[in-house]
């Protein structure tokens, strides 16, 4: 009873003010007197007693005092509007923002990683499980290849995102890569969220070099490091080849460099990659917020009924007294 007395509270107290309005009504206003005239009968206190006419008057009188006063204060504590507020309920909220830019160019077509799948295949398994293990954080997901699009909004939609990275393709947008281009998509997109309180985090994984950006990923680069983005970079594929599907590992080392991130080559092993993905996940804990809200639940719905219920009793009580008098 305490602890809900203690969570008790009054949307407008100010209206228990009025509790003594029918006082000021009866004592300080001037009251308008008829004149009557009387008749004088000597034997009338001798005629009540014999009578016994008034025990009754007075036990009405106060009994009707008495129930305008009770619904007086019930019609006042139901204008004052009693709230009960809830115990305060905990929500975390995520204080970290994610987007994945992946390679989808032709040669994650390639199939030349252990276990006789696509580099794209073992991209997909590998995001999949770093999705699932990343519970509370808001992720999204741009695409590149020859330009560079964003393929899910940051959110807390796990199911739909994962059904996103089941989607790709090799060679879905192109054939090239355009690494600066997908930096600065993924950029702009960690900038739309609302919550400008989180950490925003990028991770990049290219099989290639740039060979078809219009924003040099040296300017990508410093656009993120400016938009306060860590971008972590993952070089994948065979690191051996040449010409345009060689992996361009000192640009993703400067990228990672320039944000303040870290970067790792996987080639040609889909458990090398699940390894990458795992330290990544080591190193960028899960961020969250406790907010703690409270519901006003409204009573004035009680004293107000009460109050119909006395009303109706008194009205009740008086016709069955006329009624048997």
């Amino acid at each position: 009873m305490s602890e809900f007395l203690s969570r008790l509270d009054f949307a407008w107290p100010w209206a228990w003010l009025l509790i003594f309005l029918p006082l000021i009504g009866r004592y300080f206003l001037p009251q308008d007197r008829e004149l009557k005239e009387h008749v004088r009968v000597p034997f009338l206190p001798e005629l009540i007693d014999e009578l016994k006419l008034n025990s009754q008057p007075v036990r009405s009188s106060k009994l009707a005092s008495i129930m305008f006063w009770l619904v007086w204060i019930l019609l006042v504590a139901a204008l004052s509007r009693p709230e009960y507020l809830t115990p305060p309920q905990h929500i975390q909220k995520p204080m970290r923002d994610v987007v994945l830019i992946l390679d989808v160019s032709g040669s994650m077509g390639k199939n030349d990683v252990q276990g006789g799948i696509t580099r794209l295949q073992a991209v997909q398994d590998s995001v999949r499980k770093f999705v699932a293990a990343r519970k509370t954080d808001r992720i999204g997901l741009v695409i590149f290849a020859s330009s560079a699009w964003p393929f899910a909004p940051v959110s807390e939609d796990k199911q739909a995102l994962q059904t996103r990275i089941n989607q790709l393709a090799p060679g879905m947008i192109g054939e090239q890569t355009a690494i600066g281009d997908a930096l600065g998509v993924g950029v702009k997109l960690l900038d739309s969220t609302t919550n400008k309180d989180a950490s925003k985090l990028a991770i990049l994984l290219t099989d290639g070099n740039d060979t078809a950006s219009q924003l040099a990923p040296a300017l990508a680069a410093q656009l993120a490091a400016s938009h306060h983005v860590q971008v972590h970079t993952i070089a994948f594929g065979d690191l051996n080849s040449t010409g345009d599907d060689k992996v361009d590992l000192p640009l993703m080392q400067d990228i990672a460099r320039i944000t303040g991130g870290k970067s790792w080559t996987a080639a040609g092993s889909g458990a090398a990659l699940d390894s990458v993905w795992k330290e990544i996940d080591a190193i960028t804990p899960v961020q969250v917020k406790s907010i703690g809200w409270s519901w006003h639940i409204p009573l004035f719905q009680w004293p107000l009924l009460l109050a119909l219920v006395l009303l109706i009793l008194l009205a009740v009580t008086r016709f069955v007294r006329e009624k048997t008098a």
